[in-house]
């Protein structure tokens, strides 16, 4: 049959019909399917593994998988998030210890599902606070405001940070503005007269919501709003350079904290967070200043009101989840048009999603003590060094590669700091104490303890070496997580990973390799793809490489994104490729699952009797996937990763031993020409 279409086909070239058919089928993954779409299978005869190998092994599940109400998507992630949240309630739900911590963790879960409670307190917890600030007059008082977290329950002069790397000496922390918090995402929706979308819509009718529950009239909660959105109109131009800069990937400012305070005066941003406990000195990272210049030159006393407004509706719209259950099913409902979903978890899973914002490094030590397996640690441990070891021999016999850029790839595996499951050592961050409602507390008062108590973890690591002594502050290890951090040059590989499809100490090796081996892999490589490469032993910015051998680098990423940007990602919606944009966003992942199978690979060789076919399984399901189309879309358009099929099938037919496994030949979907494989390592 299939030479019969052959011919037909060549019939039809020859009479020029065809062309378009003779290039789909001639691009890269022409006989696959997108089989992580939901659904994707019905009405579908049989998919070979020879034609589609994540198609064909995943079938079965993705054809009775079911999707958690709310949720866009069930995959190997979900259902081992599902594990380890179910350890988690057990431990909530269970009998008390003596165990200060954990007790008010439990005391935590009960205020949150006393919905009772709560419905009879509403928002009356939040009116004091929101009394305070709309009684300031000027930006003196503003500032003052900021300055103080008993009045600032936001918890930040309106802005969103993180600690950054100091630029020349990534030992050292820093302070990272990353940019207001902004409602518009989209600037043409300033103009006047202009639409608003769907997520500035959104926010509007929860922000009105939650005005009119605070006493505020529908004249007076539409004026707030308004005038929390012209604020932003006024900050717009330097909105519209911060994007200019976003499309040039040179968006970072590194100010010295002199010229920080010097260009930052109206709006005293160094001052203020030294008010709120930060020992803000050297430098301020920015992402990017043109947005701070922007709340710089509108922070005067003339824009007072619209100040206010602004700070109030962000405030109000990070506290929707904190009071009674009207206002959460309420703020959910608005979300709907923006998520595709219903946003309104069980009261299990809303209980942990506050939680884990809130007191996050208290649960994950909860995790640690009483739901994980410690002896899962050494055995990850020793995988890991197994892996680095591997990689070290695969470095030094890359005939491309100069002895000296050899040496600096081998520096870094060799200085890799490892953090592994949870940390053996853990800072004097201190905890929150939360009582009972009998006790006199409250799911707010709560939150305040927990919000404060985070700002105060993140002041404590600013000061922090990032030597390896410490994770770092936001590593939560009790989810599910795996990462490479090019400034550290640390592997990361949490505690919440280390099971379901991913990890179990009795697997045989196979499993393991192609399980959370995989993964580990994926994050070494990281640390040669195309940013990992530009940073050296410690962490810093530092080039490594001969000029002759980054041009070699450059030349195989060239190859790699040129072939995946004729990849159609969603054929069976639509023949758009990912196209030369989607290549570029998407490349570091797939240098990182390439380099990863090359690795495990070449242990493979090293075993006896190795059970391939059980190897190649494993790494199929661990991409398993079923999304819902809308936020299939949603991923290809934006995600840094390819559709996990592809995450599969890719890496697996440019390698003969899964050619072999399977007798792969020139005809079927996996076959893959020697000269069309792509290999970055």
């Amino acid at each position: 049959m299939k030479k019969l279409i052959a011919l037909l086909l060549c019939l039809c070239l020859m009479a020029g019909i065809v062309p378009a058919l003779a290039e789909e089928n001639t691009r890269p993954g022409a006989m696959w399917i997108n089989s992580g779409i939901y659904g994707t299978y019905e009405g579908r005869g049989e998919i070979r593994l020879q034609d589609d190998y994540a198609a064909a092994v995943n079938r079965e599940w993705a054809e009775t998988v079911s999707i958690h109400e709310g949720a866009s998507n069930a995959s190997a992630r979900t259902e081992q998030t599902d594990n380890y949240n179910r350890a988690k309630l057990a431990v909530l739900k269970g009998e008390k210890k003596d165990d200060p911590d954990l007790t008010s963790l439990q005391n935590f879960y009960a205020l949150l599902l006393d919905w009772d409670t709560r419905n009879e307190t509403g928002l009356q917890p939040l009116k004091p606070y929101v009394e305070d600030l709309m009684s300031v007059s000027s930006t003196e008082e503003m500032t003052k405001y900021y300055s103080d977290p008993e009045r600032n329950i936001f918890g930040t002069p309106m802005v969103e940070d993180e600690l950054m790397y100091h630029p020349e000496d990534a030992l050292i922390n820093i302070l990272n503005i990353k940019g207001m918090k902004m409602l518009v995402t989209n600037t043409d929706e300033l103009k006047p007269g202009a639409e608003e979308g769907v997520d500035l819509t959104a926010k509007r009718l929860t922000a009105d919501y939650m005005l009119k529950r605070l006493g505020y009239t529908d004249e007076e909660a539409r004026a707030i709003f308004d005038n929390a959105k012209e604020f932003e109109r006024k900050c717009q131009p330097w909105t519209e350079a911060l994007i200019a800069r976003y499309a040039t990937g040179d968006f970072t400012d590194y100010i010295p904290i002199a010229d920080f305070e010097s260009r930052y005066k109206n709006l005293p941003l160094a001052a203020i967070y030294r008010a709120l406990g930060f020992d803000v000195q050297g430098y301020v990272c920015t992402l990017s200043a043109n947005m701070l210049d922007g709340f710089e030159a509108n922070y005067t006393d003339e824009n007072i009101e619209y100040i206010k407004a602004w700070t109030l509706v962000n405030t109000l719209l990070d506290f929707t989840r904190y009071f009674d259950r009207e206002t959460y099913e309420a703020a959910a409902k608005f979300q709907e048009p923006v998520t595709g979903t219903g946003s309104v978890k069980s009261d299990d899973a809303y209980a942990l999603e506050v939680m884990e914002a809130v007191v996050p490094t208290m649960l994950d030590q909860m995790y640690v003590n009483y739901c994980f397996n410690k002896e899962i640690k050494p055995q990850v441990t020793e995988l890991t060094r197994m892996m680095i070891d591997a990689y070290r021999d695969m470095i030094n016999e890359e005939d491309w590669l100069a002895d000296e850029t050899k040496a600096g790839a081998i520096e870094k595996l060799d200085n890799f700091k490892l953090y592994i499951c949870y940390p053996d050592n853990l800072p004097d961050y201190g905890s929150v104490t939360i009582g009972t409602a009998e006790e006199g507390e409250t799911v707010f008062s709560a939150i305040m303890k927990g919000r404060k108590f985070l700002n105060k973890v993140e002041a404590t690591a600013l000061t922090m070496k990032n030597d390896g002594t410490y994770w770092r502050y936001d590593n939560y290890y009790s989810t599910l997580t795996a990462c490479y951090i090019a400034e550290e040059n640390s592997i990361n590989v949490y505690a919440g990973i280390c099971g379901g499809d991913y990890y179990d100490p009795d697997w045989p090796l196979e499993k393991k390799l192609g399980g959370l081996c995989m993964v580990i892999g994926h994050e070494i490589t990281h640390a040669f793809d195309t940013k990992g490469s530009q940073y050296d032993k410690n962490g810093n910015k530092k080039n490594w490489w001969t000029e002759e051998d980054r041009k070699s680098f450059q030349e195989r990423v060239d190859k790699l994104t040129a072939f995946y940007s004729k990849l159609v990602p969603m054929p069976q919606v639509s023949d758009e490729t990912y196209g030369e944009a989607g290549a570029m966003r998407i490349k570091s992942e797939t240098i990182a699952d390439l380099g990863s199978l090359k690795c495990l690979l070449s242990i493979a060789k090293k075993q006896e009797n190795f059970d391939y076919d059980l190897f190649f399984r494993q790494l199929a399901i661990n991409q398993k996937q079923a999304r819902y189309e809308p936020a299939e879309k949603a991923y290809v358009a934006t995600d840094t990763h390819p559709v996990e099929a592809y995450r599969c099938n890719i890496p697996l037919q440019n390698y003969d031993e899964f050619l072999e496994t399977y007798h792969i030949e020139g005809s079927d979907g996996m076959y893959l020409a020697p000269e069309d494989r792509i290999r970055v390592w």
